[in-house]
């Protein structure tokens, strides 16, 4: 039941969904305060076009991209003991594959992770339990994939969390060393490696799936005009913010 509430209140408070409240609030006080309904009709309208310009979208999310790229040469790699992934989210009833499967943003974790385990030899843990009408954990997907896939064992499989702050205790209580690698994206990495830090694992941070990429090809006059892609980066990045509030209020 929480995990349905968290979801709701996710698709109601944030884009595109609040700015369609702003406009329903502005319609049904046209009337009666028709000065504040324009107001906020027009803050609707503004905040949609600025969350869907890349370089506003883009300025989000590097509040957020503060851990750096995964590097085999920094120091406090050397006392890493395990690869950690954390799912997020499905590909629910795919046809091409005639079942559920992870989501691409977990696909793009688990290929990173097993680049690195090829590399290092370090042991892989996937973390992530059942959702919503779903009863397949996410983490029985991800070891599949890895595992048929990429060609790369997993030695520990969480299968109950349902939350990041689960992914940690979970984990926790499953793996039995002290300094991981984190693997998730590196808008996520802030509240993810916190929460991992707080049950106590040193966490080597490995974000991938950067939006935040000042060396990118592309032209200054597509920076500012809107794109879908953009909005959906900053929606991620507000869930983000809010995420890190929400945790540090509760856990």
């Amino acid at each position: 039941m929480a995990i349905f509430l968290t979801s709701l209140l996710k698709a109601l408070i944030l884009p595109p969904a609040s700015n369609g409240w702003l406009l329903v609030l502005a319609y049904c006080n046209r009337r009666r305060w028709p000065r504040a309904a324009r107001v906020l009709a027009l803050a609707s309208l503004l905040s949609l076009f600025a969350l869907s310009v890349p370089q506003v979208s883009t300025l989000l999310a590097s509040g957020l991209e503060t851990a750096p790229p995964f590097d085999l040469a920094r120091p406090e790699v050397a006392h890493v003991q395990a690869i950690v992934v954390l799912g997020t989210g499905r590909y629910a009833d795919a046809p091409e594959y005639g079942r559920d499967t992870v989501s691409v943003r977990t696909l793009e974790r688990l290929r990173y992770a097993a680049r690195v385990h090829r590399l290092t030899g370090w042991p892989i843990g996937v973390v992530g339990g059942p959702a919503i009408q779903h009863p397949v954990p996410e983490a029985q997907m991800m070891r599949q994939v890895l595992e048929k896939e990429f060609q790369v064992p997993v030695r520990w499989c969480e299968e109950r969390s349902r939350n990041t702050a689960e992914n940690a205790r979970f984990a926790r209580a499953l793996i039995p060393v002290h300094t991981i690698m984190l693997v998730t994206q590196a808008m996520d990495m802030p509240r993810a490696a916190e929460s991992l830090r707080g049950v106590g694992f040193e966490v080597v941070p490995a974000p991938v799936g950067f939006a935040d990429r000042p060396n990118a090809a592309g032209s200054l006059v597509f920076d500012f005009i809107p794109d879908a892609a953009a909005l959906v980066v900053s929606c991620t990045a507000l869930y983000e913010y809010f995420g890190r509030l929400w945790y540090r209020l509760r856990y």
